[in-house]
């Protein structure tokens, strides 16, 4: 069975253009002409960092971090973001380990770069480049000379690998 496609003329289109804005210009009347959207900013970033070839796995944790802090602060266009909001983000993380600290704060600025980048933070600045969280390293223990000596004794040195190994660590 095949069936008729009706084709389209310009007189069965009708064109009424109305004066009263559709819903979504109502919302965006209420914002400033320039300002964008802190949603269609992230929509249009995480596009870019797709394109850019970033995992799966980091875009959702780049888009985790960023939809705590938009939450944090209420935030809805760019111009609600600014130094003294982030500060008052960052005082928030205190209850975190410093590492999931430093973590956050570099998944956020990454996007607040995209931001500036595309020209959408101009007014602003870089405020966030001149944070810094320090976290401590953890120094590892060295092995002392009876755990090299137990070390050194579990490696087969009957086997070329294994001589090696101990050749190496022994010189």
């Amino acid at each position: 069975m095949s069936r008729k496609v009706k084709e389209l003329r310009m007189e069965d289109v009708v064109f009424k253009p109305t004066l009263q804005p559709k819903k979504s210009e109502k919302k965006n009347a209420v914002q400033k002409s320039d300002s964008l959207s802190i949603s269609k900013a992230i929509e249009i970033v995480n596009r870019q960092m797709q394109l850019q070839g970033l995992r799966h796995k980091t875009l959702l944790t780049y888009n985790q971090a960023m939809q705590k802090y938009v939450k944090f602060l209420k935030l809805e266009t760019m111009d609600d973001i600014n130094k003294e909001g982030f500060m008052n983000w960052l005082e928030s993380l205190n209850h975190l380990d410093k590492t999931t600290q430093a973590n956050r704060f570099r998944f956020v600025s990454a996007i607040l770069t995209r931001f500036y980048d595309n020209g959408w933070l101009k007014d602003q600045g870089k405020f966030w480049k001149d944070i810094k969280i320090k976290v401590d390293k953890k120094v590892k223990k060295a092995a002392d000379e009876k755990e090299l000596e137990i070390l050194l004794s579990l490696i087969d040195t009957t086997s070329w690998i294994g001589w090696r190994d101990v050749t190496v660590c022994c010189e």
